[in-house]
């Protein structure tokens, strides 16, 4: 009798396949993160939210000085760099560090209540890896709408039901995003005639950012606090769940 070389072997059969593993962005079922609170943080960040908001309307307070000033340096004949020093520009100063933790304090509340999104509900599908908590907000580009999508899916993640108020946000925090960088711009003209030409749209832009920047604080406040009350809610079950 010839072999059939397409037979399965004799012996000893072969150990099952396990069935494929559903993945939350690359954490399988069987390795989610622990539950973990991040309300501290969350405190964190409305604070600096706060902080930064207060900072840019002082910012506004002091941008018709700076357009005089710019003004003034432009009919001297010389750029924005040659103009005086203003409130506005120390202000925008002052902005900086409060930007910087602002970013960092945020972030580590968006990586914790993202795990804790995870563990609460480690089927769920995040369309953004972990690591865009970070990079999404300033990476060109992506940061359109990355951090969008961050925020959302944590939100849905935590709890069910419709997600209201971050298109809002998000749509608020892109007007600003805009008007600040086209501020900041203005500010750094070279030639006299630029000079000249900015300093009669510089304190429009900086309302128009400003305004943005005050619409969007309450509905991140919100935000925040809907998905630390979410999270507190599945922390405290679980550990009921435990003690029963």
């Amino acid at each position: 009798m010839t072999h059939d070389p397409y037979a399965p072997p004799s012996g000893p059969t072969s150990p099952a396949v396990p069935p494929p593993v559903q993945y939350t962005y690359g954490a399988p079922l069987y390795d989610v993160p622990p539950l973990r609170s991040a309300a501290g943080l969350g405190v964190a960040a409305i604070v600096l939210a706060s902080v930064w908001t207060a900072v840019e309307v002082l910012e506004l307070a002091f941008a018709p000085q700076a357009a005089e000033a710019l003004r003034r340096a432009g009919e001297a004949g010389f750029g924005s760099f040659d103009s005086e020093f203003t409130g506005y520009d120390a202000v925008g100063l002052l902005s900086l560090p409060v930007q910087a933790a602002a970013y960092i304090v945020t972030c580590l509340w968006l990586y914790r209540s993202r795990s804790t999104a995870v563990a609460a509900t480690p089927g769920w599908i995040h369309e953004r890896s972990k690591v865009w908590v970070w990079l999404g907000w300033w990476v060109p580009f992506v940061s359109l709408w990355f951090p969008h999508q961050v925020v959302r899916d944590i939100r849905r993640a935590t709890a069910s039901g419709p997600v209201s108020g971050i298109g809002g946000w998000w749509a608020a925090w892109l007007v600003f995003i805009l008007g600040s960088n086209l501020a900041g711009r203005m500010a750094s003209s070279t030639t006299a005639d630029q000079t000249l030409a900015v300093a009669d749209a510089l304190v429009l832009v900086e309302v128009v950012s400003t305004v943005a920047m005050i619409v969007a604080l309450p509905l991140w406040i919100r935000i925040v606090r809907d998905i630390t009350r979410f999270q507190a809610e599945r922390i405290a079950a679980a550990e009921q769940e435990l003690i029963s």
